[in-house]
């Protein structure tokens, strides 16, 4: 019988084999990130249904303080995964703010919706998000060394306050005033949303001002 020379061997089809392993764990560490975002953004839908167990059984619901935490955790993890693997892109930037946006978005219109916050603060956030990405779109055309997204200090205290909001709501049990807390605490955001939006749009403006500038000299 004659025999066909054999096929080259594909390493990459191997991960187990030591060069093939590197390269299959190169090509694979890059989606890490996003897969922890995606499980973000898919935790949000058990928590919503745990928050409305909470209000019509009117009950402390354990699953709604994991999920909670779950969500919180994730939202560290994938910014730390994509700094330690060196795989952070504009994409994942993207995804990891949709995701965030999915989870404060929703989690205030449940909490509006049976009057634990007042009913304007979703639409305080939803406003806020698309100042961000437009200001943020109008800095990075300005100035190319920008990122895509860019991050201002007041408008991330925020929104971290803004994401920390349901625990307090999960964590009645212990703080049983937690209705004035969480109203307090949507003024308080509103404020700093306020502020970081007349950062952004001065650092907006400031390009057109300097352009302004040196026509008339």
């Amino acid at each position: 019988m004659v025999r066909g020379r054999a096929a080259p061997r594909d390493d990459t089809a191997h991960p187990g084999n030591g060069a093939g392993a590197s390269r299959f764990w190169d090509r694979q560490k890059k989606h890490l990130p996003n897969l922890v975002s995606f499980s973000r953004i898919a935790l949000v839908f058990p928590f919503l249904l745990s928050i409305r167990d909470n209000f019509i059984y009117n009950c402390t619901n354990l699953f709604s303080l994991i999920t909670f935490l779950a969500i919180i955790i994730s939202d560290i993890a994938d910014g730390a995964l994509a700094r330690k693997l060196d795989c952070a892109t504009g994409a994942g930037a993207k995804l990891d703010v949709i995701a965030d946006a999915l989870y404060t978005v929703l989690s205030l219109a449940a909490f509006a919706y049976f009057r634990v916050i007042p009913a304007w603060f979703p639409v305080i956030m939803v406003i806020k998000l698309l100042e961000f990405f437009i200001t943020s779109r109008f800095i990075e055309r300005e100035d190319r060394s920008a990122p895509r997204l860019v991050f201002d200090r007041l408008g991330k205290t925020a929104v971290i306050i803004t994401m920390l909001l349901p625990g307090i709501f999960v964590m009645r049990c212990v703080i049983t005033a937690y209705r004035p807390v969480m109203r307090l605490l949507a003024y308080i955001i509103t404020g700093l949303f306020a502020l970081s939006f007349c950062a952004r749009m001065a650092e907006v403006l400031k390009p057109a001002k300097a352009r302004r500038g040196k026509g008339a000299a």
